[in-house]
């Protein structure tokens, strides 16, 4: 893979807003001119000082259509966002599709490579990895900006990042997701409200297109930090325990469970073997005269109708043995990475990147007292959610 990486093949399932494979060299990136312009002009906007929330309106204003749109006119991809959905759906710009555009070096033409890997082959769960450990390989294709035009809306972006008055880093940035539409939530700080968090697809759209979620920083900061020490707690208490409730069930009742399916496989391979042999004597047999045509096509569907049926078999259990075994290492995974921590007494970006998957805010509620009830769901890293 390596390799094919300092070849300059671009090999991520989905081509970037700007460009399209080329027609008869495999992995190589070429110019889009239907798209290329949109990319143009994000960077232009970008340069003359617009923020990406300015630049996600002046886009919709001119019902200029987002990224996935592209992709669905073209091969059908995502069209559940878009089939039977009002048009205006297709101008909807993301706040974060345009952030990451204008830090996307692809557009310079260069090819990144190691933001986000599998856990492995068969795990759809990603790992992010830091800057430090992307893999950039320079001049791979024909860029769309230049590097001046980069340096500028990088400078523009760099000094936009302001701090807030109290000097306190954004912990959660990048984790907290709108339980409705999915969007990020973003921060944001007023003098009577102090700082909280909200729905950037509302901030953006307005409320016809989702809800304010607004969420008090004070608050989720005091759930996460509960839930972790909670967590920290009960596997330095019972590590065995925990690793049983994670998993959902008895470690005899899985041993047990995995014996048979092992049992079954074992079987299945074993019959299938046997119709290969079979296959080759009922072959020898029509070759001496021994077995006629007709038995012997009528034999062959039989088996290979078993045959295809083993296979299946084979392929179901295999992928289940797979997957437990996946769980299992997964869950002792998260267990290891928490036990790093003799305590938890603060919430930090690295702690909270390095346990947490997502953080899933809906939007608040009102019980029978009249209360406000928020629900909050943490999804941990390799083992999902679990509280």
């Amino acid at each position: 893979m390596k390799a094919k990486f300092k070849n300059g093949e671009y090999i991520a399932p989905v081509t970037p807003l700007g460009y399209k494979l080329h027609p008869t060299e495999k992995n190589r990136l070429i110019i889009d001119e239907e798209t290329k312009w949109i990319v143009e002009r994000i960077f232009e906007l970008a340069a003359h000082g617009y923020g990406a929330k300015k630049i996600c309106h002046a886009l919709a204003k001119d019902k200029v259509p987002v990224p996935t749109w592209w992709l669905y006119k073209r091969n059908g991809y995502k069209a559940s966002m878009f089939e039977g959905k009002p048009e205006e759906v297709k101008y909807r710009w993301c706040i974060q599709t345009v952030s990451n555009i204008l830090a996307n070096q692809i557009y310079l033409g260069h090819t990144v490579h190691y933001k986000l890997t599998k856990m492995s082959y068969k795990s759809k769960k990603n790992i992010k990895h830091s800057e430090d450990e992307w893999f950039v390989v320079e001049n791979t294709h024909e860029p769309i900006v230049t590097q001046d035009l980069w340096d500028l809306v990088q400078t523009h972006v760099n000094s936009r990042r302001r701090s807030r008055k109290d000097d306190e880093p954004q912990i959660f940035a990048g984790l907290i997701r709108c339980g409705e539409c999915g969007w990020t939530l973003g921060s944001a700080n007023t003098k009577d409200k102090g700082r909280f968090y909200r729905c950037t697809q509302y901030a953006a759209y307005g409320r016809n297109f989702c809800t304010l979620h607004y969420t008090p920083y004070k608050i989720l900061y005091a759930f996460v930090l509960g839930r972790l020490q909670y967590w920290l707690m009960a596997v330095k208490e019972n590590e065995d325990a925990i690793l049983e409730r994670l998993l959902q069930g008895s470690e005899k009742q899985r041993q047990s469970e995995n014996a048979r399916a092992e049992k079954e496989l074992k079987k299945a391979q074993k019959r299938r073997q046997e119709l290969n042999s079979l296959f080759a004597k009922m072959y020898e047999d029509r070759v001496k005269g021994l077995l006629d045509e007709e038995n012997y096509s009528m034999l062959s569907v039989k088996y290979r109708t078993e045959q295809q049926q083993l296979d299946e078999t084979v392929k179901t259990i295999s992928a289940r043995l797979e997957e437990t075994k996946e769980e299992t290492d997964d869950a002792k995974r998260w267990i290891d990475l928490i036990q790093k921590y003799s305590a938890i007494d603060e919430l930090t970006a690295p702690l909270l990147n390095e346990l947490i998957e997502k953080i899933v805010v809906h939007q608040p509620w009102k019980d029978g007292n009249g209360r406000t009830v928020r629900d909050i769901e943490i999804y941990y890293r390799f083992v999902g959610k679990i509280d």
